[in-house]
């Protein structure tokens, strides 16, 4: 096998997200992306509900070598240059497994798909496994879904699920029959990992037996997994014993390619959520909704604020306007066009409150909460004001979060490091930064953080092997390269100042509204 001296060593990165998979070439001599390929998939369709929110595991194993195929097309690289295999998938996302590894069927039809992070069921089961377990549970957490299968499925929960998984962990699984996971993603799947920095199986078991010896192992940053096996070789076309890291979530890979590893280090995801993510010393136990106590890939402490209404805000207008967007000119385009007029908009809307919760909303544990606007008036309904004060709404949480840690004694924070989809976006990152009155800055592949960062997983991996191996903040101080800052405008301060509990007090009133029959989708 080559080694990682040679000039011809390349790892491969993959990111397994929410709507689709994308695999990059990482070149670890010249630490540049030198290709990426993907492949979509898509959410189960005709649920019970029409919130919930699933997707079939066996579609990701699918989209690999579609994924592989496309990326082979842009980049030349042979089978024997690939030394390392780097794993991020989308977090919390519940995948059952029956004794083969295989998701669990009926009649050979999917019983259950993989419950989505953006799914509502779990908000009463989180409730209850919050206060047995004395630490928050959100809804969103796997541990709650799994309350959920338990109690609705018991025959097959108790007789056929043989392991639990999240994404990152089913996939690893399937390249390498190594079932584990990194503490990030374990501690988004379970709650506080104990003092060995393993699941707290005893804790956990207490309440649902049956979990027992089905949750995967934790393995830090730097770690091996385990070899390609011949099913992972036959999925990515790649030769047998290829070492693989410790899979992750995508929040925790995407914060080292931002090179976020020191207390006080933060990071803004614009993607399919918008998340805030900290290092912290300490975790945060004492508020269930606004923080999300997890864990980095080393294991250190990882304060969160997930925004459940991310950038589906802006894809939900560009949808609105497609009809009408003239049929030669691109989508990019219509996304330019929509920034460009939010920016013609003044910071704060004239007053135009946006609650653009179109899937429910994690922070406020609301469910069941939906889209509205407040304030609109005569010439106020139009694409710039819909547009900005959606993308002010959704920091407006995170800053919201932000406060939260910050009255519990965060670390000081001196910059925002954004990545993610929204970051191309000519106005969101200037949003941030004057929201929450940080320079913000962007890393190499910013809108594909994920992918670069389970590269750095694969290359921490392979230099661990190494007789004089260094720390992961070593290797982010060599790698990780950041633009100049977007500095914040302190004339926009003082409006988003009073904005923040006008929008929080607002939501708080919706909440009977939000559980009203007339408006309840999901019960």
């Amino acid at each position: 096998m080559t080694s990682i001296n040679d000039q011809h060593a390349r790892i491969l990165a993959c990111d397994f997200g929410t709507g689709g998979v994308t695999f990059g070439l990482y070149n670890p001599h010249t630490n540049k992306m030198e290709g990426f390929g993907g492949a979509v998939y898509q959410d189960r369709a005709n649920l019970s509900e029409p919130q919930w929110v699933e997707q079939d595991p066996r579609d990701w194993i699918n989209a690999t070598p579609l994924a592989m195929a496309e990326l082979r097309s842009k980049v030349a690289f042979s089978e024997n240059d690939i030394v390392g295999i780097g794993i991020g998938g989308h977090m919390h996302a519940l995948v059952l497994l029956d004794r083969h590894n295989q998701p669990i069927t009926v009649d050979n039809q999917l019983l259950c798909g993989a419950i989505m992070w953006n799914d509502p069921r779990g908000e009463p089961e989180g409730q209850f496994l919050s206060e047995k377990l004395g630490q928050p549970i959100p809804a969103r957490m796997t541990l709650s879904r799994i309350l959920w299968f338990a109690e609705h499925y018991p025959t097959q929960w108790q007789q056929q699920v043989h392991r639990v998984a999240v994404p990152s962990s089913y996939i690893a699984l399937e390249l390498t029959g190594e079932f584990g996971v990194g503490p990030g993603d374990a501690s988004g799947m379970t709650g506080q990992l104990n003092d060995l920095g393993q699941i707290d199986e005893p804790s956990i078991t207490a309440l649902i037996p049956e979990l027992h010896n089905r949750l995967p192992t934790v393995g830090r940053s730097g770690e091996v997994l385990g070899e390609l096996n011949a099913r992972g070789a036959e999925l990515l076309g790649l030769p047998i014993g290829i070492p693989v890291a410790y899979p992750e979530g995508d929040q925790p890979v995407g914060m080292i390619a931002s090179g976020c590893c020191r207390p006080g280090d933060a990071s803004v995801s614009l993607g399919n959520s918008v998340v805030l993510n900290v290092v912290g010393t300490t975790p945060i136990l004492s508020q269930r909704g606004p923080i999300d106590s997890f864990r980095t890939v080393t294991g250190d402490h990882l304060l969160m604020t997930c925004v459940t209404s991310g950038t589906i805000v802006y894809d939900q207008l560009v949808e609105l306007f497609k009809p009408l967007w003239p049929k030669d000119r691109t989508i990019a385009e219509l996304q330019d066009w929509l920034a460009e007029e939010a920016a013609a908009v003044p910071p704060g809307c004239d007053g135009v409150a946006a609650l653009p919760f179109y899937g429910g909303e994690g922070v406020l544990r609301q469910p069941n909460a939906f889209a509205s606007w407040l304030g609109l008036r005569k010439g106020d309904l139009n694409a710039g004001v819909l547009a900005r004060s959606s993308m002010e709404a959704s920091c407006l949480m995170m800053r919201y979060g932000f406060e939260c840690m910050r009255a519990e004694g965060l670390a000081e924070v001196s910059q925002l490091v954004l990545s993610g989809g929204g970051s191309k976006n000519t106005l969101w990152p200037q949003v941030v930064a004057d929201i929450f009155k940080l320079p913000v800055v962007m890393p190499q592949d910013a809108d594909e953080a994920a992918t670069r960062g389970a590269a750095y997983l694969a290359l921490h991996m392979l230099e661990r092997q190494a007789p004089q191996a260094r720390s992961l903040e070593a290797l982010l101080e060599e790698r990780v390269v950041l633009s100049q800052p977007i500095v914040p405008r302190s004339v926009n301060f003082e409006v988003y100042d009073e904005m923040l509990p006008v929008l929080i007090d607002t939501a708080a009133r919706l909440v009977p509204l939000y559980d009203h029959p007339r408006f309840t989708l999901f019960i």
